[in-house]
């Protein structure tokens, strides 16, 4: 990675304050979460999009 650090890691517990859960869930649009990128660049989510799942079928099902 040339001169950087790469670190792998678990997450083995997260808190979230209940002012920003939504049905039990963490909200993007609430929580706002910011990344860092390299340098002095840093991103945030834009624009959210919410899609519907499609349907799991078990094999053969039909």
């Amino acid at each position: 990675m040339g001169n950087s650090t790469l670190v792998f890691g678990r997450v083995l517990h997260a808190a979230v304050d209940e002012d920003y859960l939504l049905d039990g869930r963490p909200d993007s649009e609430r929580l706002r979460p910011l990344t860092k990128l390299g340098g002095d660049e840093w991103g945030t989510l834009g624009d959210i999009v919410h899609l519907n799942r499609i349907p799991y079928e078990e094999p053969g099902s039909r």
